[in-house]
């Protein structure tokens, strides 16, 4: 009987020591997801304000542009009435 007992010894210490790895193996696993997802998250930050960033540019540039095609209509105008006010008044010019 002692050597049955000794062999069930031997099993349940082999279980317990491959549960205590596995409970190790298993926490640095957890660890370095728990890095990783800190980086992602960080990462997921600075792409979203980049984007936002980005997105208020281009609406910026938008109404610039807007703005000063809509000077270069009112300048043109101005150009050709200053042309036509020359135009029926020739001696103006001297």
């Amino acid at each position: 009987m002692g050597r049955v007992d000794h062999l069930e010894q031997l099993i349940t210490d082999m279980k317990e020591s491959l549960e205590r790895e596995l409970r190790d193996g298993f926490s640095q696993v957890n660890a370095r997801f728990d890095t990783q997802a800190a980086r992602l998250e960080r990462q997921g930050g600075l792409i979203q304000t980049g984007s936002r960033w980005t997105n208020r540019m281009n609406q910026w540039s938008e109404k610039i542009d807007k703005a000063l095609e809509t000077k270069d209509f009112e300048i043109a105008d101005l150009r050709r009435r200053l042309e036509a006010l020359e135009k029926r008044n020739p001696a103006s010019d001297n």
